[in-house]
């Protein structure tokens, strides 16, 4: 699933026009498994992710993002949606605070913040390597790779609801070899109900930062045209890469 990319990407300036989807291809709504008092484990849950996963081609959602520094009182608040299609076709669009847009067109990635006309292109591959944390969040549809890419323990398990489905939490640290090779340290907790097994609520710990992300309205499967994940910056805006190409 694609979490630390939001961080990430909304930290950036980001603003083109919204994608308009057809209402009669807005995909399916998540599926539901029956309640059960079998005990959760974390087997189970990367099998349930792992079904979810092989259900997901595209996804559609909303989201709601809040941000916090360490020694900061000021809580940064981020909504928008989110368009995916596997493996790496992204178009998020932010509403709040300003608008602006993300594109990746699976080669590059493009921020545009409408407000100053500027515009960041650089390629997935060099913004992956720069922030190997993104690739492991970029990721929707891979919620189990993230089960196994990192140490995973489970955190938390609710009590039954009404409707006898429990919410649970799964948290995620880099493992001992990653870190020495020099990766970056980080805490990322997931929660996710026994009804869908989708990972709608996520909160990273990484530096001095806190990020608490959460997704809505989510739809599976919905048909994305193509034109959704390309992007041409404005003749008017001034188009920054980055690295800088080499004379």
């Amino acid at each position: 699933m694609g979490y630390l990319s939001l961080v990430v990407l909304l930290a950036l300036p980001l603003s083109a026009k919204d994608v308009k989807v057809s209402t009669a291809s807005l995909g399916t709504e998540l599926g539901a498994y029956a309640a059960s008092t079998a005990p959760l484990t974390l087997d189970l849950i990367s099998a349930r992710f792992a079904e979810v996963d092989s259900r997901m081609n595209s996804l559609k959602a909303s989201f709601r993002q809040f941000v916090r520094m360490d020694g900061a009182d000021i809580v940064q608040s981020v909504e928008g949606g989110v368009l995916f299609l596997k493996p790496d076709l992204l178009r998020m669009t932010q509403r709040i605070p300003e608008r602006q847009t993300v594109v990746c067109d699976g080669t590059w990635l493009w921020v545009h913040r409408e407000s100053t006309d500027q515009v960041i292109q650089t390629r997935l591959e060099a913004w992956r390597k720069s922030e190997p944390l993104a690739k492991g969040l970029l990721d929707f549809g891979r919620s189990a790779d993230l089960l196994k890419r990192y140490s995973a323990v489970l955190s938390t398990v609710s009590a039954p609801g009404t409707d006898g489905h429990r919410t649970f939490a799964v948290t995620l640290t880099p493992r001992p070899e990653d870190r020495k090779d020099g990766g970056a340290d980080f805490e990322l907790t997931l929660k996710a109900s026994t009804r869908d097994f989708f990972p709608y609520d996520a909160r990273l710990r990484v530096g001095r930062a806190s990020i608490h992300s959460i997704f809505e309205a989510v739809r599976l499967n919905p048909e994305l045209p193509a034109e959704t994940f390309r992007f041409t910056p404005p003749p008017s805006a001034d188009v920054f890469q980055t690295p800088s190409p080499t004379p």
